[in-house]
């Protein structure tokens, strides 16, 4: 057995210890080499690991969580246990909460008349109607969310956001006189905004492990390092606002600060300590509503009605433009605060959101990072007189307010200005590229064989003045993603519109992109980004186009899309 456990340790330092471990695993059980998995499996059993499988991620302790959960419960104060018993509620007394449920059923039951059933029922009666089959296909969803979306399976408005009786009241007046709700991106009311100029003070009420407040903490230094926001942890007795962190119940969050100063909770559950998750989370609490909210929303996607759950149809309602503050910020496919394609739908299979230009389907829903835009508009609410001056910045930076010299730069771009394009990371690859009307190749790094996880790669393709720029995927493609729920984990995105800033179209999944893109200026952004797993990558041809070609070729598409709905239209 010594030296069984000599031999275990050996392997787990060359094997387990880095964050490609457990792919490594999947990948043997794939290839069917049992032996080897077998030796690992022996290997587990003999050796103190504890079900801890990445050894070397700080994050993680010589014991095993369910211990980790018992010691630190038995530490819990006195005065943690109150707090404990006032996170069940988040804060709120029964009558503010029968008032609240009293608003969101009216809500409910409105939107029900205004979307009925029986449209659902039409667009499902090709279906299967098997209980067992229906029954499945939750059981599956509900696993997928956890990892992918967990704040989505909340019993609040939205999921996960707590509201209080005001702001439910005004949900519902607006609702029900026009149909529509008066809300916004960012909540606009200045009792609900955190003070700038002052550290935003915050606890735990004891019912978190050490590595999950580490991995909250993480979360809430991001938001810090991107924003002049300052957070400040304080073990004291609760004497003034702060934000209390608890796992009482899945993920969710009040939106904006206490208006009466009072402290205020945010659910964080085993299923939400991801750093993505996390972040959404103290977004609503820092005064961001969802995403897909907006009152522009329709120019950007349509809601599928018939296909959302019964219960769930007052999920989609949108604002009213009277007094929204979106900074002035554009609607953004990218943002961690936007529903992804099947959030609440009746069927697991079934698209409750359908971007309005199709390649940015596998963009909305991402939970892995902050978007460009997420951060700017925190900047814009909460930051915009931390700098004297604004630097003239390029392709739709801004300054920095947290290093008043520099510009905060969109992705792909770097530099003092962001005048320059992002190197290559893991990789040699990426730069700027002076495209003429020949065909140049661009692909992922050691193309046809597997990229490598974790590189990165930036193109900025340039045409001559007054052309644009043209790009075509070919041969092989294969980018990790999640397939049924139709979002990309892995991906190629592509930046082609006026303003670099807005998050690109991300491709994905197995199988090449017919697409053919075309630039709206004379340059393209082109961003690889392998997060997750290797794989067998892209390969694509890019070249100039005089824009009296580009005319021609949107011509005779149009004449071969309305000759298409026209033959469809006579069947």
């Amino acid at each position: 057995m010594a030296l069984l456990k000599s031999f275990c340790s050996n392997i787990f330092s060359n094997f387990i210890s880095t964050a490609t471990g457990i792919r490594n695993l999947a990948l043997i059980i794939s290839n069917d080499y049992w032996l080897i998995f077998v030796l690992i499996i022996l290997c587990t059993c003999s050796t103190s690991i504890d079900g801890a499988f990445f050894l070397n991620d700080p994050l993680l302790s010589s014991t095993s969580f369910h211990d980790e959960k018992r010691i630190e419960s038995s530490r819990i104060t006195a005065t943690q246990r109150i707090i404990r018993e006032k996170a069940k509620t988040f804060g709120q007394t029964a009558e503010e909460i029968q008032k609240v449920k009293y608003y969101l059923e009216k809500i409910r039951k409105f939107e029900a008349k205004q979307h009925p059933e029986e449209a659902v029922q039409r667009y499902t009666a090709k279906r299967s109607t098997a209980v067992g089959t229906e029954i499945a296909k939750f059981e599956r969803r509900q696993k997928d969310n956890i990892v992918l979306n967990p704040e989505e399976n909340g019993r609040y408005y939205e999921g996960d956001i707590v509201l209080d009786a005001e702001q439910a009241y005004q949900i519902y007046e607006s609702t029900i006189q026009h149909g529509r709700r008066i809300k916004r991106k960012f909540i606009r009311s200045e009792l609900r905004r955190w003070d700038s100029h002052k550290p935003i003070v915050y606890s735990f009420d004891g019912s978190h492990t050490r590595r999950e407040q580490r991995v909250i903490e993480l979360a809430l230094e991001h938001w810090q390092n991107i924003t002049c926001l300052n957070f400040e942890r304080r073990n004291d007795e609760i004497q003034e606002n702060r934000i209390i962190f608890t796992d009482i119940d899945g993920c969710a969050s009040n939106v904006g600060r206490h208006p009466l100063g009072e402290p205020q909770f945010v659910s964080l559950a085993p299923e939400c300590i991801r750093l993505g998750v996390i972040a959404h989370e103290v977004a609503h609490a820092l005064g961001f509503w969802h995403e897909q909210s907006r009152p522009d929303r329709d120019n950007y996607v349509t809601v599928r009605w018939e296909n959302i759950d019964r219960d769930s149809k007052g999920q989609f309602l949108k604002e009213l433009p009277v007094d929204v503050d979106n900074g002035n910020v554009p609607y953004d496919y990218g943002s961690i605060m936007h529903y992804r394609s099947k959030a609440f739908g009746r069927y697991d299979d079934l698209f409750t959101l359908n971007t309005n230009i199709m390649d940015y389907q596998k963009t909305i829903g991402q939970r892995d990072q902050l978007s460009f835009n997420d951060i700017r508009l925190m900047n814009v609410i909460y930051c915009s007189d931390s700098c004297p001056r604004k630097l003239p910045c390029q392709r739709g930076g801004y300054t920095d307010p947290r290093r008043c010299g520099r510009c905060r730069c969109p992705d792909g771009f770097t530099g003092k200005l962001c005048q320059l394009v992002m190197p290559g990371f893991g990789a040699d690859c990426g730069g700027r590229i002076e495209l003429t009307s020949s065909w140049r190749r661009i692909t992922s790094p050691n193309y046809p064989r597997e990229f490598k996880e974790g590189q990165e790669c930036s193109w900025l393709l340039v045409a001559p003045p007054g052309q644009r720029v043209q790009l075509r995927f070919y041969g092989e493609f294969e980018m990790y993603c999640k397939v049924r729920h139709s979002l990309c984990m892995d991906y190629i995105e592509i930046r082609n519109s006026t303003d670099f800033a807005n998050t690109g179209m991300r491709y994905c999944c197995y199988g090449t992109p017919k697409s053919s893109i075309m630039s709206a200026t004379e340059d393209m952004l082109v961003l690889f980004r392998s997060f997750y797993r290797g794989g067998k990558g892209f390969q694509a041809q890019v070249r100039a186009l005089p824009i009296s070609a580009l005319n021609i070729r949107r011509n005779r598409s149009a004449n071969e899309l309305n000759a298409n709905l026209n033959e469809y239209a006579t069947t």
